[in-house]
């Protein structure tokens, strides 16, 4: 685990997230406008999710990473991640308004944007060998858990068996439902 700046940082991985997520917002507006609408107001999980989130994102321009085996693990990671969460923000876009979005890797995982997001940084934290990444994501993933929590009981009250009938067939996390 080692501390500074330079070629060899985590702020690579940083900067490609941000260009990747802030980009996709700019091409499907539809999901961001959807998302925060339909996010639920959380105040205190919120705004110990924006800080943490926030703390990483700043801690990655210090951390640096040097290429080994963890390296190689840690990217395949982040990229599998990341492949995860451009999927979901794809597929929120193209569906409908005000209806499930169960097509493309919501046939697989109820929440496919916190599934990516969890797997790039736990990829970071790998590939860097960093404890404060680790522990920040993994904060993160607790805190990403506690709304999804929440986002599911807004869906159940809005869209009623229907959506009992997807919790049913899609897992929370990933994977189909073999025994309904």
């Amino acid at each position: 685990m080692q501390f500074g700046f330079g070629l060899f940082g985590a702020w690579w991985f940083s900067l490609i997230y941000i260009i990747f997520a802030y980009g996709l917002w700019f091409l499907f507006p539809k999901f961001v406008q959807i998302r925060f609408s339909r996010t639920p107001k959380i105040k205190n999980v919120s705004i110990v999710y924006k800080y943490v989130y926030l703390i990483l994102l700043i801690s990655s321009i210090f951390i640096l990473f040097k290429i080994n085996i963890f390296f190689y693990i840690g990217t395949l990671l982040y990229i599998s991640g990341l492949i995860i969460y451009i999927s979901a923000i794809f597929f929120f876009s193209i569906n409908e308004i005000d209806l499930i979005v169960n097509t493309g890797i919501y046939g697989y995982s109820r929440h496919p944007v916190y599934l990516g997001f969890f797997i790039m940084w736990l990829g970071v934290a790998v590939c860097t060998l960093n404890i404060v990444v680790l522990v920040l994501i993994l904060i993160l993933g607790f805190l990403s858990y506690k709304i999804a929590l929440l986002e599911e009981q807004q869906c159940v009250k809005k869209y009623g068996n229907d959506y009992l009938e997807y919790q049913r067939n899609v897992n929370f996390i990933f994977g189909k439902t073999l025994i309904k």
